[in-house]
């Protein structure tokens, strides 16, 4: 590493580096100082969540225009740099990613050069699409598969009834209509292992995040007027509990911000209707684990040996120094860090987190083996490796069982016949960005979130009885306590427990710990399924019937009739008429899930939804693990890929090699599905990668190697900083 770090470290160098840029105005050059302090300092904490840094990077301070600063503290940091490793345009992508993760919109030129042939796909999925690199990236807009539908045509969350007389049923109000289980435990489907609730919400996680708004420094948005009509229906959209709700007595109203909407290329409102912001990568990409920028990738990569993923004791997810993301139990615990902020949800949720960054590093020991050394080549190939393993677990396995087999078949979204084929409809005219109408539809999983949480035990007579295995959900929301449970063991036996338990039926009822209790604190909870229709209604979904007609083209003579809904059985319509004037009011999310399942175990509708969003992410997506290389993979390889699936990757990281597991984890074994012991269960297979097969690669080439060379320009920093001014 060259002398700058020492520079860096020196808050004389700052000064110099400002007085050495012409800026005469002290009061200004004090300001990027601090920012430009702020941002070294925070690089040196690979353990700050990037949500965090909003309250950190505080530019709203500042008496200057935030475009200008940002502009300035860019110009300081390349000076800094001068003699670095990275040039110009490599670090402004680095400066890019830092003030993005805070929300500061800064106008990005996307340059490709060389990423036309590089074997790795980026980070935020820029470039992917080589005739428009933007598509299915990072901060980009999310798709429509059709038009938004507000009251004012702009803006305004629907409200108003088709019938031209009234308003749309409160959301609580259809919730609790049309979605309560009466405080019964929901029913569980014998046909489906808990693994597909779980699998769905870490895919969920993949491909979309919605940010909301905040208040000032990054505060929760204070959204509940005691007269609703003084609500700022621009940045909040509230739920008012109704009069008389058995459960809501003493909270009258659900503090709910607006999701953020999206800004265009050069940081101006876009044009025409609000549409919302997905702030990570849509493609099927491991952004969960890997981050969608380098500075989410840069707090889950080993400083010493960065070409693993950093592991706590135990090979667990590193603790998060902010207690304030969790709930903790216990002294001695902490909250886990990921690079997607979602990762104590729920503990299950974190056991497929780690599962997966000890997959990452299983991956690299097995390449090292083959005689791989180079640490970024070691780091990015067992990426793509991991990724294909998602992408094909994903495809062959969840959706085969969801959507089934034979719906994937027909609409050739899996390779029938010869499997270690290539897959040739990769179309470059796709646009892979998320659409809303789906992120609003794939909620769908929260019919599958079980009532509780369980850590299995194969001595249940050693469990504790002051801190049971058993835990209702709610008691689970944001506490990753369960994982630190026998001995820091909690992740592995949930990850058991998940395979033995079956999941609640896909159905338009929803746990009590769900739809009465999500994220309960301080006696305040919310309501998930008013939350879901509410967010449809903000964002402008348009009602079930036009999905069923103009996107699913179903013939239907009069959509205002309540006998045209042929997919509802008759309890359910008559719940539904019970709360919405006219079948045209039916909220998209509630009219699908209540759908009857064709088939498989979801509805028609929502089969149709599933299909254009999962066609658009496999042949849209130039990196897709069936494509030949550079992209894609050798035949050998492929074959050894396709050998692989989530049973495989459990047994390979968490069970002994007696353990009894289906061959398909998603579904209870059966004469289809024999119970066989992990020392049966077909394995990924690396032998094609062995360096007396596999030459060397450059990978001097493309956007993703100059996030390569800034990840660890910035270890660099972070291990000579231990040293310096400026501590971890």
């Amino acid at each position: 590493m060259t002398s700058t770090i020492t520079c860096i470290l020196a808050v004389s160098a700052l000064t110099c580096a400002v007085q050495g840029t012409y800026y005469y105005d002290s009061v200004f050059a004090a300001n990027v100082i601090s920012v430009v302090k702020l941002v070294l300092t925070n690089l040196a904490k690979p353990t700050e969540d990037p949500v965090q840094l909003y309250h950190l990077f505080d530019f709203g301070k500042y008496n200057e225009n935030n475009a200008g600063l940002v502009s300035k503290t860019m110009d300081i940091l390349r000076a800094i740099y001068t003699d670095s490793q990275l040039n110009s345009i490599e670090y402004n992508e680095t400066l890019y990613a830092i003030f993005q993760s805070r929300g500061i919109c800064v106008v990005k030129n996307l340059d490709c050069t060389g990423q036309e042939t590089s074997v790795y796909r980026t980070l935020d999925g820029s470039c992917n699409n080589l005739n428009h690199p933007e598509w299915g990236m990072a901060f980009r807009p999310q798709s429509r598969f059709l038009n938004p539908e507000y009251d004012d045509g702009v803006s305004k969350p629907r409200i108003q009834s088709a019938s031209g007389t009234g308003n749309l049923p409160n959301p609580r109000t259809v919730s609790n209509a049309v979605h309560s289980n009466k405080g019964l435990t929901t029913p569980l489907d014998n046909k489906i292992s808990l693994h597909v609730f779980q699998w769905g919400q870490f895919l969920d996680h993949d491909i979309i995040s919605t940010p909301v708004l905040s208040g000032v420094n990054g505060a929760e948005l204070s959204c509940c007027e005691t007269n609703p009509v003084n609500v700022n229906t621009d940045k909040c959209a509230p739920i008012y509990v109704p009069n008389g709700d058995g459960f809501f007595a003493d909270n009258t109203c659900m503090n709910v911000p607006r999701s953020e909407s999206a800004l265009d290329g050069n940081c101006n409102s876009l044009p025409g209707p609000r549409q919302q912001l997905n702030r990570i990568s849509s493609y099927i990409d491991g952004s969960n684990v890997y981050g969608s920028s380098v500075v989410e990738l840069i707090k889950l990569r080993n400083d010493s040996s960065p070409e693993y993923m950093a592991v706590s004791d135990g090979n667990y997810l590193p603790p998060n120094t902010d207690t304030s993301t969790c709930t903790l139990t216990k002294e001695g615990e902490s909250c886990s860090i990921a690079v997607d902020s979602r990762v104590n949800v729920v503990p299950s949720l974190g056991s497929y987190h780690t599962l997966f960054v000890q997959e990452h590093n299983r991956i690299v020991d097995l390449l090292k083996g083959l005689g791989w050394t180079d640490q970024e080549e070691l780091f990015q190939e067992a990426r793509k490796i991991n990724i294909a393993q998602i992408q094909h677990i994903t495809y062959n396995e969840f959706l085969s069982w969801m959507l089934t087999r034979k719906v994937l078949q027909d609409n050739s979204l899996i390779i029938t016949g010869n499997r270690t084929t290539y897959f040739t409809g990769y179309d470059p005219t796709i646009n892979t960005d998320i659409a809303n109408d789906f992120g609003i539809a794939y909620r769908i999983g929260h019919t599958w979130i079980p009532s509780q949480m369980k850590l299995h035990t194969d001595f249940p007579e050693t469990s504790d009885i002051s801190d049971p295995d058993v835990k209702p959900i709610e008691d689970t929301y944001h506490n990753p306590h369960m994982l630190y449970m026998r001995g820091k063991t909690g992740a592995s036996r949930m990850l058991k427990w998940m395979t033995e338990a079956r999941c609640p039926r896909t159905d338009r009822l929803m746990e009590d710990g769900a739809r009465n209790k999500l994220f309960l604190k301080n006696g305040v909870s919310f309501d998930l399924a008013a939350l879901n229709i509410n967010r449809g209604r903000e964002h402008g979904i348009p009602p079930y019937w036009k999905y069923r007609i103009d996107l699913c083209g179903e013939s239907i003579p009069d959509p205002s009739s309540w006998s045209s809904l042929t997919w509802h059985d008759n309890v359910t319509i008559e719940l539904l008429k019970s709360v919405y004037q006219s079948p045209m009011d039916i909220d998209m999310w509630t009219g699908i899930i209540s759908e009857i399942p064709v088939l498989a175990v979801v509805g028609p509708t929502q089969t149709c939804i599933f299909l254009n969003q999962f066609r658009a992410l496999r042949n849209g997506d130039r990196y897709w693990f069936e494509r030949p290389e550079p992209e894609g993979f050798s035949l050998a390889k492929l074959t050894g890929i396709k050998q692989t699936s989530l049973s495989a990757v459990l047994c390979a990281n968490v069970y002994d090699a007696g353990f009894l597991i289906p061959l398909n984890v998603f579904i209870p074994g059966d004469i289809k599905n024999p119970v066989v012991s992990c020392s049966q269960i077909p394995k990924l297979d690396l032998s094609p990668w062995s360096r007396s097969v596999t030459r060397k690669r450059n990978l001097d080439t493309g956007k993703a190697d100059f996030e390569n060379k800034m990840v660890h320009l910035l270890l660099e920093i972070l291990k000579e900083g231990e040293a310096g001014d400026i501590k971890k």
